[in-house]
């Protein structure tokens, strides 16, 4: 038996994946009619198809990942099973997610403007991914080369102009007090 958390999290990925679904098809029927009806833009029909991947690969995932699976009882009720993985979680599924708003916002783009070239946009999702990682790849660089200055770093950070150590406003105040810790007792 499920508990009232995960009914709400199953309620909750079927209308994610219901608004996705239903958003992603009116998109792409509207997308399909545009290029085989009206022509627009005249060279889209193989590339619209190449750079449409990355939306079918991320809604399958999303599918196989978020839709709640039910059974039937003993009794012939419709029980839950499993709740899915919670989709408004972040991480991957956050940035699948705006990758297929991204690919969609890109055939709407496609259609407004009537060229391929809108589809560079794609081009964020790796360099995001890369700049998402940077930390990650700094951290792994510290590891295998070391800075020769790692022990002689002062925790004060120093301004530009003379090269004295910047204090912070409660160091300030604890030397202006006199260096005297305050006692209160009860």
């Amino acid at each position: 038996m499920a508990g009232a958390a995960e009914k709400k999290q199953a309620q909750r990925n079927t209308e994610t994946l219901s608004s996705i679904h239903k958003l992603s098809g009116i998109i792409n029927l509207i997308v399909l009619i545009s290029i085989f009806l009206i022509g627009r833009p005249k060279n889209g029909k193989k590339y619209y198809f190449i750079y449409s991947i990355p939306l079918m690969i991320c809604q399958y995932i999303i599918e196989k990942i978020g839709r709640p699976k039910y059974g039937i009882n003993a009794d012939g009720y419709k029980i839950l099973i499993k709740a899915g993985d919670d989709l408004q979680q972040s991480g991957l599924t956050e940035y699948m997610i705006d990758i297929i708003y991204l690919t969609l916002l890109i055939d709407i783009l496609m259609i407004l403007f009537g060229s391929m070239k809108v589809w560079y946009l794609l081009l964020i999702i790796p360099i995001f991914a890369i700049w998402k990682l940077k930390g990650i790849i700094s951290m792994i660089m510290g590891m295998f080369f070391p800075s020769k200055n790692k022990g002689n770093v002062s925790p004060t950070t120093t301004d530009g102009l003379n090269g004295e150590p910047v204090k912070s406003k409660r160091q300030e105040k604890f030397e202006k007090r006199g260096n005297k810790q305050k006692v209160r007792y009860r």
